[in-house]
């Protein structure tokens, strides 16, 4: 599948042509929402809610409902009058789930396909727009193979702006700040808390300043500091063995007798002219999460 790449958002992963892009996205942790475009089309939407936990509830979830509202709420929303032209249904098997989809016009063709995730509790919708000239038949051969809603793995792939991660499992994604270049991506668990920021051209910004320790000072975004109150740039130091320039404080809770950490890790990646930053702030025992996401840091050009 060379033509083809992975696309890693919102515990989900799927795969699409290359040169098409992670064009919006939005949700937390009850819900997601993220759409791929070509250069040239919007081309699909993936849409989840998480399940109530009562099984009443869950049971009166059925995809072929899920679908027929969307297309009757696209409907109202587009101003159309009259009902969507649905001229197919059918069912199809995704991530080991039984899905269903319908085939429907609007100005294009459409496809909306929908099914359960019993692993993850989520319900799932899936939009695909066809442009003239293109067979779902073949779309199908590689989107629905290709799409991931939940896995055994104990962590969630991400890839943005040519930057793969991962987050162990129990995270969910609280914040984010998508600027070309400098994005800064906050997750969350419990008490727990995991940050990676990233800078690009780093050898030219570094040239403006006499060490990391100054870049940080001046440079390091300001959600970082709201997250992690209270630590000082100053006092970031070497870590001989990594590499990295490092702050640490630590915190032993009166009541539990339990000792928090907040930490901070710089560094300069040459390979890939950037310079990375990452964060942890819980336990110190759930120190490990800070290991995995740093270790699993892989650059990839789009």
């Amino acid at each position: 599948m060379e033509n083809f790449e992975k696309e890693y958002w919102l515990e989900v992963e799927l795969q699409h042509p290359k040169g098409w892009v992670l064009a919006a996205e939005s949700g937390g942790m009850l819900d997601g929402y993220f759409r791929v475009d070509s250069k040239t089309a919007v081309k699909l939407e993936v849409k989840w809610e998480k399940q109530a936990s009562d099984r009443r509830a869950k049971a009166k979830v059925q995809p072929m409902v899920v679908i027929n509202k969307f297309i009757e709420d696209y409907m109202t929303r587009a101003k159309r009058k009259g009902k969507a032209e649905v001229y197919e249904r059918g069912s199809a098997r995704i991530c080991e789930h039984n899905a269903y989809f319908a085939r429907w016009r609007d100005v294009g063709d459409i496809v909306t396909l929908s099914w359960v995730c019993e692993d993850e509790k989520k319900v799932f919708l899936l939009n695909y727009y066809l442009e003239p000239g293109e067979k779902w038949e073949d779309v199908a051969s590689w989107l629905i193979p290709g799409f991931v809603c939940h896995t055994s793995e104990k962590f969630w792939r991400y890839r943005l702006i040519g930057v793969e991660f991962k987050v162990p499992k129990g995270y969910a994604l609280q914040t984010r700040k998508l600027l070309l270049g400098k994005p800064i991506v906050v997750f969350k668990a419990g008490g727990k808390t995991l940050l990676i920021h990233w800078s690009t051209f780093a050898r030219e910004t570094l040239a403006k300043y006499k060490n990391l320790v100054e870049w940080a000072k001046k440079e390091v975004p300001k959600e970082v500091g709201s997250i992690m109150k209270g630590l000082k740039y100053d006092k970031l130091k070497p870590e001989e063995e990594t590499g990295k320039i490092m702050l640490e404080e630590t915190e032993r809770t009166f009541f539990s007798g339990k000792t928090n950490v907040k930490t901070l890790r710089i560094w300069h990646d040459s390979d890939s002219n950037r310079i990375f930053l990452t964060g942890y702030s819980g336990p110190r025992e759930n120190m490990i999460d800070l290991e995995e996401l740093e270790k699993s840091i892989v650059f990839k050009p789009e």
